[in-house]
Order: C-alpha cells, then sequence, then structure tokens
C-alpha cells in the first residue's frame, strides 16, 4: 500500500492513507456554485528558481494549492529544463508499509474504525454550537444532500468540507502540475526520484492519530471553517496569479492558515510528530544530494514551504548555494 502524498496537507492522517481518505471530488447535484476563477489561454505558472553551487544547477518549480480545476498549463519552460536534467523530485516522499497483505489489512480495519467519532457522538454533539451552525451554513450553502458529515470526526468533517467548497469555487486540490512534470520525465528517460517514507508501526500510528484529543479536532475543524468563510476569494488569486508567473502577488496576498491547527491536533503523538518532521525534511535532504551529484536537477514544491524567512529558498540560500529567481 503506497501513494504519493496528496497536496492538501490538512492532517498527518491524508499522508498516511492517500486516496483512502479523499472526499468525492465531484461537486454534489443541488450544490451551491460560485463565480470560477477563469485564466484565459494557455499559461506556464511562475518562472521557476534557479540554485546553483559551481556548474551543477537545481530548478525548483514552485506550485501552489488549489489551483483552477480548468487550468491549461503550457509547460514548455519544463521541458526544456528537462533537457538539461538527469533526475526529478517530486515534492513529497510517496510512503509504504511493505507488501505484507496482513498488514494491509490491519490498516484497512483500523482506519475504518478510526472514521467514526469518538463514542459515536454525531458532530452536532461533538461541537460547540456556534462552531456546529456555521458547518451546518457551509453544509447547506455548498452540499446540501451530503449526509455523511454528521457521521465523520471533526477532522475527516474538515476535509471533506474543503473538498465540497474548493470543488464549488472552481478550484481543485490535486497537483496535476507535479503530475504533468512526472509524466514528461519519465517520458523523456529522466529519473524521477521518489524515495519512499517508510512506516514500520501503520497500525499503531493509525491509532495514535484515532486517539487525537476531541478539543485538538474541534480546533482543526474551527481553523478550516474559517478559512473557507473568509479565503476563497484570496484562493481564487493566488490561483490566478500562479498560471500567470505573478510571483510578487503570491508573496504579497493573505494566507489564512488552517495547517497549523490541524497538524497540532494529531501532533501529541511522538510517532506523529516524527512521521511529519521525516516527511518534511526529506526534500531538503533529497535537493541537496541531487544537486552535489547532477548536473541538472529539477525539483517541485509548494509556494508555502518555498517562500518565507524559515522556507526551502532560504534554507538552501542559508547553506551556501547561490539562490536566484523571480
Amino acid at each position: 500500500m503506497q501513494s504519493a502524498r496528496h497536496p492538501l496537507l490538512v492532517t498527518c492522517l491524508l499522508l498516511l492513507v492517500g486516496p483512502a481518505a479523499r472526499a468525492q471530488e465531484t461537486a454534489a447535484p443541488g450544490a451551491a456554485t460560485l463565480p470560477e476563477v477563469v485564466v484565459e489561454g494557455q499559461h506556464e505558472g511562475p518562472r521557476m528558481w534557479r540554485i546553483t553551487t559551481g556548474d551543477h544547477v537545481l530548478w525548483i518549480l514552485g506550485t501552489v494549492s488549489p489551483l483552477p480545476r480548468r487550468l491549461i498549463w503550457k509547460p514548455d519552460a519544463v521541458q526544456a529544463v528537462l533537457k538539461q536534467s538527469q533526475e526529478v523530485v517530486p515534492a513529497w516522499p510517496s510512503y509504504g508499509i511493505g507488501a505484507n497483505p496482513i498488514t494491509a489489512l490491519r490498516v484497512y480495519i483500523q482506519w475504518r474504525r478510526m472514521q467514526k467519532p469518538p463514542d459515536h457522538m454525531p458532530l452536532q454533539q461533538a461541537l460547540p454550537p456556534q462552531l456546529y451552525a456555521r458547518v451546518a451554513a457551509l453544509e447547506a450553502r455548498y452540499d446540501p444532500h451530503d449526509k455523511a458529515l454528521e457521521q465523520l470526526r471533526p477532522m475527516l468533517a474538515a476535509q471533506r468540507l474543503s473538498t465540497r467548497v474548493l470543488e464549488a469555487s472552481g478550484l481543485t486540490a490535486r497537483n496535476e502540475v507535479q503530475q504533468t512534470v512526472l509524466e514528461l520525465a519519465r517520458a523523456q528517460g529522466v529519473r524521477v526520484r521518489q524515495d519512499k517514507l517508510r512506516i514500520d508501526d501503520p497500525v499503531d500510528l493509525l491509532k495514535d492519530v484515532g486517539a487525537t484529543p476531541l478539543s485538538g479536532e474541534v480546533a482543526c475543524l474551527d481553523a478550516v471553517v474559517t478559512r473557507l468563510e473568509t479565503d476563497i476569494g484570496p484562493m481564487q488569486a493566488r490561483a490566478r496569479a500562479w498560471a500567470l508567473g505573478d510571483v510578487a502577488s503570491l508573496r504579497a496576498l493573505p494566507h489564512t492558515d488552517n495547517r497549523t491547527a490541524c497538524v497540532s491536533a494529531v501532533s501529541t503523538s511522538e510517532r506523529v510528530r516524527s512521521l511529519i518532521e521525516r516527511a518534511q525534511d526529506d526534500w531538503l535532504v533529497a535537493v541537496e544530494d541531487s544537486l552535489a551529484r547532477n548536473r541538472g536537477t529539477l525539483a517541485v514544491q509548494t509556494m508555502d514551504r518555498l517562500l518565507g524567512e524559515q522556507g526551502a529558498l532560504a534554507t538552501l540560500r542559508a547553506h551556501g548555494y547561490n539562490v536566484e529567481g523571480p
């Protein structure tokens, strides 16, 4: 059981179970629709960063999530870079729990168990009345016929609700830009460095996530609801800015962060904290190793992990590399 990392980092849980945790990605019949973000023509996205040491070059393509669902992406610049590259590094590692079918079955059973809320409480009972009213308002507007939300634990309700609202807004959290890059790389015979994050105790890890305190799950859902209430316009603006290659706007646009609350919620376990840290650190290790070995490397990473004083670009600069870019 393995999967590439889903671009919407809501909880550590999504890192573990990938496709199994994804809500359906088609808006429900009768759901509200917002004016879609429309980006006319074909666009290449932002110019890539260029990191050098000696005569070795690392190009980094920054992505954002969500992006327009109907974006027509023209990857000419990526194809040109691939001709000079020996390796491509995706934004996240794959993960693996081994090939033992008994382990896979135990993981599936544990995953099914942990979807249900603690003590089988309906969502209305698990949430403060004001927060439940906000959730109900979003559900009524975007997915009025979805009866499953009420039976989900708060952090999974957050992920399902987020998917519905994004779809209704003409956005998608799927990283189709990275998928295109990987397909082009394989077509051109360029190696894809898909490091695997080994999970030695997946059942216990899921148990730890399932034991997340209710207060943490409620905080996660509250943060997601706040973002859905206030950030749809900026999300659409960020998607448009990415398509047009406008990095200045990407830096300037406000961003409501719901991930901190959600990751904190599942990080009460040392096992979970360690996995999250490994997943975040492995990309930097991989790109520095590839930069040292290859004359040319292309990497993909999300803008929010690249930019800022604590971002990967600042870290690479602090490690002595020359960083050029938009």
